[in-house]
C-alpha cells in the first residue's frame, strides 16, 4: 500500500492495517521517539499496535526487532502478530502489527505503592533473565542511547543550559571511569527502556510487561536496572525510597551482586545525563517532535532531589534493600572493635566502664520536665536530680532512641522529620575535658552554633589493625576546643581533644558529648547528622554502629527500634528466604497471645483455629512459669544428671499403652521423625519406608524423602528409591469408600512387591489423622490390617502423633489409639512444648535395645532441664484444666455446628475430625466432589476480616482446617459459627 503522506492520518493508517492485516480498527496516535505508533481498537477494545518504522531505519536495526520479537513470545512484553511494508512519499517502510498488552502505562496508571515499586523491579529482572542468552550482532551497533557508548554524548554538553551541564559533564566524566570496570562485568542484551511509558500496569497494580524493544543494546544487566530507577523515580515524593524499592524487586527475582550495586547510583546519574543529552540533541534534529522533552521536566527535578544525596549513601541503601550489610567495612570496623586488640581509653575523667549511669529519656515516653521547651539550662537541672534520685555517677542518652526533641527546622524533610539518635550523649558539666579514646588523626574541625547544631565538633579518623578507617565525631564542645586543633593534628590514646561546652557554645543542649562512630565519611566533613529519619535506621546503623562500642558502658545503651508491619515485611524480604511464606493477603502483624487468642499490633483480638503447636493456650501463665523459672537457675545437656529429664521421660511415657515406654528427646517433630526413621532401619537393618499419599513429616532433607505432600509438589522431584506411596484411606474421596480393609490391601502389595525384590520395608509410617492431605479421618480398620501387613513383613509402624497428640482428639491421648494399635514409634512435636521447641520419640524396649549399637545418640539441646520443665507444664495443664475432655465437649459443639453450616451451604462437602482436630472440605458440586479451591480461600479471608483466623489443607488447599489451642471455650467456638456463616454466604 502507498501512503503519500508523510505524517499519515488515521484514516489512512485504519485503511492500511485493513489492507496488511485484514484488521478493521479505529487508530488511536500514540507517541514516538522517531517510529510511527498507533493503537488499534477492535469493537471499542485495545487489540493491537501499529508500528510503522522511520524509513532511515538501517536493515540491521530491523533484523534485531524481528529477531527479538521472535525469541521473547511469552515473555512478558511486546509479541508480533504480523508484519508488512507500506510505501510512504515513495520510501519503503517496514511496518509490525504486535499485539496490545493490555493495561495503562506507568505515569497514567496512579500514584505507585512500595508493592508496584518491587513488581517493577521483578519485572525488569524477569526480562533481563530471558534476554540473557539472546544474541545478535546488531546488539552492539553505535547507538546514542548504549550506556557503554554515552561517552560520545559529550559533543551535546553546549546544548544543556548552565544548571544541567555541570551534571551531565561530571556523570560523563563518571563513565569513563568506570567503563574499565563495567567491560569486566558480564554482558548480555538488556531492555534498556523501561521508561514510564514503556512499563504497562494492570489493572490489579501488578505489572502486564515491559514493551518497545527498540533500545535493546549489549551492556551488564545493572545498566537495564539503572534505566529503570532513573524513570522510577520522576514524579514520587520520596524518590530515593522508590528506587529502593524497585531494587529489592529485581533482587528477590535475580540477586544482584555487591559489584553491581556499587555501581548502580553512577549508572542512573549517568541515564540522568543521557536522557538530558540526547534530548537536547535531538531536538535540534526535530524540533517539532514533543515526544523528546516528554519526560525532561521530570528528570531535571530529580535531578535537583538526588543533588543532596551523596552517593555512598545511595549504595548503603540499595544495599540494605538487597540485605547486604549497608556499608561493606562495617563488619571488620566493629569486629576489631569487639577484639582485644581494641582497648579504648576513657572519653571523660567519669570510666564508663565502672560508673553507675542513668539513661535519660527523649522519646514520647519520656518525662515532661526532659522537654527543651523548658530550655537547656532547666532540662540540665532536670537530669542532675534524676541522676542524684537513681545515685548514678553519670547520665546518658541512648544510641538509636527516635526523639521528640530535635524541633528545629533543620531536622524537618519532605519525608518527615529526622528524628532517631544515631549517637550516645555523655552528660557533663561545662568545660569538662573530652580525650581521644585510640591512636588517630584529626579529620575535621569546625563550630556549627545553630540552635540544635554541633556546636563545637571534632572528627577523629582511627584505623583497624588491617588500616581499614573508621571515624569518630565528637560534638556539642566549647569554642576553645574548636581553636585549639586542627585537621591533620595526631592524637594519642587518652589526649586531651576538648571540653563540653556551655549551653551558648554547643548548639543550645544541656551541657553534653555527642560521641558517634562512622564506617564512612560519605563524602562529607562535620555535617553528618547525628540523627535520621526513622525509615533509614537500618542504614544508619552501619554507617554509625553503636558507639559504645568506643565508650564501653556496662548498661544497655541502645533502643530496639520499633517497626511497622511494612518495615517488617521489607526485612523479611531483605533477610530471609523467599520459601517461608505468609498467610492471607494482608498479613497480620501479631504482637501477642492469651488463651485461644492472638492480638495484632493494633490491639486487634483474633481467634485462632489454626495453631495446634500452643496447645494449652497462647501464653500460658503456667508454661511461662515453668520455663522462666527453670531457665534462671541451669540449662545444660543429658549429660548430667537432672530430675526434669527423668521425670518427664516418666510422666510421658505414662501417657502411652504397653510396651511404649522408653523416649528419646529432641528439639522438633522434624527431628522426632528423623529420629524415628533411624530407630527402624538400624532395627530392621533395611532402608524403604511406606507412606501415605499426600503425608508431610517435617522439613529435614530425610522427611521431604518420606513426604509427598512436598516431593510431588512445586520443586519437589518425586519419591526417591526407598519410599513406596500408600493410598490414603479416605471415607470421603477414596475409592472404597470408609472400608478401611480394602485400602490396607495397597499396604499388603507394597509389602509384598518389596520383599520380591529384596528390599522388604524396614517402616510403615503414618499420620494418625492426616493433616496436610487434609484433615482426614483414617477409614475404621485400616490402621489394624496395614499394621498386620507390615509386621507380616518384618517392618515397624511409626505413628506421626506431631499434629494432633496430647489429648486434641478428644477420647484419647494419642489419636492412634481409636483404632486399637499399638505402634512400634510414636513421634511427637508441636503441642508437646506449647511453643517451645521440643520434639520426642517414644518407642518399646525391644526397639531401642536393638538401636544402641554402640553409636551414641546425642542431641545437644533435646532433654535439657528447661524443655523438660515446660514439657511437665503442659503434661499438667492438659490433665488439671481437664483439656482432653474441653477438646470433646467443645469439638463435638464446633463438629455439631459445622454439619448444621453444612445444611445451608451447598459449598461444604463433608465435615469430619475429631475433638479439636476438624476438617471442612468446600466442593463446587456435591455429586462430582470438584474441589472448591477458590471459594475456600475466599472463606478464609472472610473469616480473617472478622477476627477469626483459619487455613486450608489438602491436596486442592480446599479443605478448611480447625485445629486451635485446646483451651477453645465454647463461647468462642459459637462466635466462630457465627463468622463461618457470614464468610460462606459471602464467598
Amino acid at each position: 500500500m502507498e501512503i503519500r503522506r508523510r505524517n499519515p492520518s488515521v484514516e489512512a493508517l485504519s485503511a492500511l492495517a485493513a489492507e496488511l492485516f485484514g484488521v478493521v480498527a479505529d487508530v488511536v496516535p500514540m507517541p514516538g521517539e522517531r517510529h510511527l505508533n498507533s493503537r488499534l481498537d477492535v469493537d471499542g477494545r485495545p487489540r493491537y499496535l501499529l508500528k510503522m518504522y522511520a524509513a532511515d531505519t538501517a536493515e540491521a536495526d530491523l533484523a534485531l526487532q524481528n529477531a527479538l520479537l521472535a525469541w521473547l513470545p511469552g515473555a512478558d512484553t511486546t509479541a508480533l502478530a504480523a508484519a508488512g511494508t507500506a510505501v510512504v512519499e515513495g520510501e519503503t517502510r517496514t511496518v509490525h502489527l504486535l499485539d496490545w498488552l493490555d493495561g495503562r502505562e506507568w505515569c497514567r496508571a496512579g500514584i505507585p505503592d512500595p508493592a508496584r515499586f518491587a513488581a517493577l523491579g521483578a519485572a525488569v529482572a524477569r526480562l533481563d533473565r530471558a534476554l540473557a542468552d539472546f544474541d545478535h550482532p546488531g546488539l552492539d551497533r553505535s547507538y546514542r542511547w548504549n550506556p557503554l557508548q554515552a561517552n560520545e554524548l559529550a559533543t551535546a554538553l553546549p546544548l544543556l543550559d548552565a544548571a544541567e551541564r555541570p551534571f551531565a559533564a561530571e556523570a560523563l566524566e563518571r563513565l569513563a571511569e568506570l567503563l574499565p570496570e563495567l567491560r569486566e562485568l558480564p554482558q548480555q542484551a538488556i531492555h534498556n527502556d523501561a521508561n514510564e511509558n514503556n512499563v504497562i500496569v494492570s489493572d490489579d497494580g501488578s505489572i502486564a510487561g515491559i514493551i518497545d524493544l527498540g533500545d535493546v543494546v549489549r551492556a551488564p544487566r545493572v545498566c537495564g536496572l539503572a534505566v529503570a530507577l532513573a524513570y522510577a523515580q520522576l514524579d514520587v515524593r520520596d524518590p530515593v525510597s522508590a528506587a529502593c524499592q524497585v531494587v529489592s524487586g529485581y533482587h528477590q527475582e535475580s540477586p544482584l551482586t555487591a559489584r553491581e550495586l556499587r555501581l548502580l547510583p553512577d549508572l542512573v546519574d549517568i541515564r540522568l545525563a543521557m536522557s538530558i543529552a540526547n534530548a537536547a540533541a535531538q531536538r535540534v534534529d526535530d524540533p517539532d517532535n514533543a515526544y523528546l522533552s516528554v519526560s525532561q521536566p521530570q528528570v531535571r527535578a530529580l535531578i535537583s532531589a538526588l543533588s543532596d544525596q551523596p552517593r555512598p549513601l545511595l549504595e548503603a541503601r540499595y544495599r540494605d534493600a538487597c540485605g547486604y550489610r549497608a556499608v561493606a567495612a562495617e563488619q571488620e570496623i566493629v569486629t576489631w572493635l569487639r577484639s582485644a586488640d581494641c582497648d579504648p581509653a576513657p572519653m571523660l575523667r567519669t570510666d564508663l566502664r565502672t560508673a553507675k549511669a542513668h539513661t535519660i529519656d527523649w522519646t514520647s515516653q519520656g518525662p515532661d520536665e526532659l522537654r527543651m521547651r523548658h530550655g537547656a539550662e532547666w532540662v540540665n537541672a532536670a537530669i542532675e536530680a534524676q541522676v542524684r534520685a537513681t545515685g548514678s555517677t553519670v547520665a546518658l542518652g541512648r544510641y538509636r532512641e527516635d526523639r521528640v526533641v530535635y524541633n528545629s527546622a533543620a531536622f524537618a524533610g519532605d519525608n518527615g522529620r529526622r528524628s532517631v539518635h544515631m549517637a550516645i550523649d555523655v552528660f557533663a558539666a561545662a568545660d569538662e575535658p573530652v580525650f581521644a579514646p585510640l591512636d588517630g588523626v584529626v579529620a575535621a574541625v569546625d563550630f556549627r552554633p545553630a540552635e540544635y547544631d554541633y556546636g563545637g565538633v571534632v572528627m577523629l579518623e582511627h584505623r583497624t589493625c588491617s588500616g581499614t578507617p573508621f571515624w569518630l565525631l565528637v560534638g556539642h564542645l566549647s569554642k576553645v576546643s574548636t581553636d585549639r586543633i586542627r585537621p591533620g593534628d595526631a592524637v594519642r590514646r587518652g589526649d586531651r581533644i576538648g571540653w563540653t561546652g556551655p549551653v551558648p557554645e554547643n548548639g543550645g543542649w544541656p551541657p553534653h558529648t555527642h560521641v558517634q562512630l562512622f564506617t564512612t565519611r560519605l563524602g562529607r566533613s562535620t555535617d553528618l547528622p547525628g540523627a535520621v529519619h526513622p525509615d533509614e535506621v537500618d542504614v544508619w546503623e552501619s554507617i554509625s554502629p553503636n558507639p559504645n562500642l568506643v565508650l564501653r558502658a556496662p548498661e544497655p545503651t541502645a533502643v530496639q527500634p520499633a517497626r511497622d508491619s511494612a518495615d517488617i515485611s521489607a526485612r523479611r524480604k531483605a533477610n530471609l528466604s523467599a520459601t517461608l511464606s505468609l498467610s492471607y493477603t494482608e498479613p497480620l502483624h501479631i504482637v501477642a497471645g492469651e488463651g485461644a487468642e492472638l492480638i495484632d499490633a493494633h490491639g486487634r483480638r483474633h481467634l485462632d483455629l489454626v495453631n495446634n503447636v500452643c496447645h494449652v493456650g497462647h501464653c500460658h501463665p503456667r508454661v511461662v512459669e515453668a520455663l522462666s523459672a527453670q531457665a534462671a537457675v541451669l540449662n545444660t545437656n543429658t549429660r548430667y544428671l537432672h530430675g526434669n529429664l527423668t521425670e518427664y521421660a516418666r510422666r510421658l511415657a505414662a501417657t502411652f499403652p504397653d510396651p511404649l515406654n522408653v523416649v528419646l528427646l529432641t528439639n522438633s517433630g522434624s527431628e522426632a521423625n528423623d529420629l524415628a526413621l533411624r530407630l527402624a532401619r538400624t532395627a530392621t537393618g533395611r532402608e524403604h519406608a511406606l507412606v501415605l499419599d499426600w503425608a508431610y513429616h517435617g522439613n529435614l532433607g530425610s522427611l521431604i524423602e518420606i513426604s509427598p505432600y512436598k516431593f510431588n509438589r512445586a520443586g519437589g522431584t518425586g519419591p526417591g528409591e526407598r519410599v513406596r506411596i500408600c493410598a490414603v484411606p479416605d471415607p470421603y474421596r477414596g475409592e472404597f469408600g470408609a472400608d478401611g480393609a480394602r485400602y490396607a490391601k495397597d499396604v499388603e502389595a507394597h509389602c509384598a512387591a518389596l520383599a520380591a525384590a529384596g528390599t522388604p520395608p524396614a517402616a510403615f509410617i503414618h499420620e494418625s489423622i492426616p493433616g496436610c492431605a487434609g484433615q482426614i479421618e483414617l477409614a475404621d480398620g485400616y490402621l489394624e490390617a496395614a499394621y498386620a501387613a507390615t509386621r507380616a513383613a518384618g517392618g515397624l509402624c511409626i505413628a506421626d502423633e506431631v499434629q494432633c497428640g496430647f489429648g486434641r482428639v478428644g477420647t484419647h491421648m494419642w489419636a492412634f489409639e481409636k483404632h486399637g494399635v499399638v505402634p512400634d514409634i510414636v513421634t511427637l512435636g508441636k503441642p508437646i512444648g506449647n511453643g517451645h521447641p521440643i520434639g520426642a520419640v517414644v518407642t518399646t524396649p525391644q526397639v531401642a535395645k536393638r538401636f544402641a549399637t554402640g553409636m551414641e545418640y546425642f542431641n545437644t539441646f533435646g532433654g535439657n532441664p528447661v524443655s523438660c520443665a515446660v514439657g511437665l507444664a503442659v503434661l499438667d495443664v492438659v490433665e488439671d484444666e481437664r483439656l482432653m475432655a474441653n477438646s470433646a465437649v467443645v469439638g463435638g459443639f464446633l463438629k455439631d455446628g459445622l454439619r448444621a453450616l453444612a445444611q445451608r451451604h451447598e459449598v461444604i462437602g463433608d465435615v469430619r475430625g475429631r475433638g479439636l482436630f476438624l476438617g471442612v472440605e468446600l466442593v463446587t458440586d456435591r455429586q462430582t466432589k470438584q474441589p472448591a479451591t477458590a471459594a475456600a480461600k475466599r472463606v478464609v479471608e472472610a473469616a480473617k476480616r472478622n477476627g477469626v483466623l483459619l487455613s486450608t489443607d489438602g491436596p486442592a488447599d480446599n479443605v478448611l482446617k480447625i485445629k486451635p489451642p485446646v483451651v477453645l471455650s465454647r463461647s468462642q467456638a459459637r462466635h466462630a459459627l457465627e463468622v463461618l456463616d457470614r464468610a460462606l454466604q459471602e464467598s
